[in-house]
């Protein structure tokens, strides 16, 4: 069972990807966020999750969904993590929720993906998108490979600063930075209710002839690049960053992938 997160599509298609190599099931946890299903899931074949990385960890309410979601069959548990450059330490925080569940830890791998942080970044152009996504695929296959053979991945490197990333800096953005309380919204707003049907925490509510947010936020900034018309923002890094979301499948894989 490969259950996964996704902001603007990567980490989707990593596990669409995975699935296929696997002949196993997808199930969405922002759906499982959304409607507030049941956190108990039975599978003979490994459990696999895959999320991307937020600050070097992965999202908080994935690790909190670890700690309380209930699993059985296998024993089994792998992380795939999207990211850009590095997942810094954040295996041994996984480590540690799946010890105290009595899960066997298979391993971390990182699956480098377009980086779609626009607070920081300025977006990949589609072309950008989907030749680093293309360049990806052996890794994904390699990872497939060692899921099929119930083999662990290889451990991920510790170091000092990973420790730090993590840590200290995590905490950080955590605290003051994954919020939607500098989020603005323009006149373009055409009350579509995409932003609403994507925010995987029901943090979005139509508010007159606009939106307005609450105090949930993931910080996926899904609301954003889903927007049609790009009338959501965050202190105006949108505007001059651009927006993305993983290019579709048939445009990425060759014919015979699919």
């Amino acid at each position: 069972m490969i259950l996964y997160f996704t902001g603007t599509g990567n980490s989707r298609f990593v596990a669409n990807y995975l699935a296929r190599q696997l002949k196993d099931q997808t199930l969405s946890l922002n759906d499982i966020f959304r409607e507030g299903a049941p956190r108990a899931f039975a599978s003979q074949a490994p459990f696999v999750l895959v999320a991307p990385i937020y600050a070097w960890r992965l999202p908080e309410k994935v690790e909190q969904f670890l700690a309380q979601a209930r699993f059985t069959g296998s024993t089994k548990f792998y992380l795939v993590a999207t990211m850009g450059d590095s997942f810094g330490n954040a295996a041994k925080y996984v480590q540690k929720i799946l010890k105290k569940k009595g899960l066997e830890d298979m391993g971390m791998a990182g699956v480098v993906m377009p980086d779609n942080y626009l607070v920081s970044y300025p977006m990949p152009s589609w072309e950008e998108a989907v030749t680093l996504i293309r360049t990806s695929l052996p890794q994904m296959d390699q990872i497939a490979q060692a899921i099929a053979a119930e083999k662990p991945l290889p451990p991920p490197p510790s170091t000092a600063m990973g420790k730090l990333l993590s840590g200290p800096v995590n905490w950080g953005f955590s605290r003051f930075m994954a919020t939607s309380k500098s989020f603005t919204v323009s006149e373009r707003c055409i009350q579509c209710g995409r932003c609403i049907a994507a925010c995987p925490t029901k943090n979005i509510v139509l508010q007159g002839k606009s939106i307005a947010f609450g105090d949930r936020c993931m910080f996926c900034l899904s609301c954003i690049h889903r927007c049609p018309v790009h009338a959501i923002d965050y202190k105006g890094k949108a505007k001059r960053h651009g927006y993305y979301l993983c290019p579709p499948e048939e445009q990425i894989l060759p014919q015979q992938d699919k």
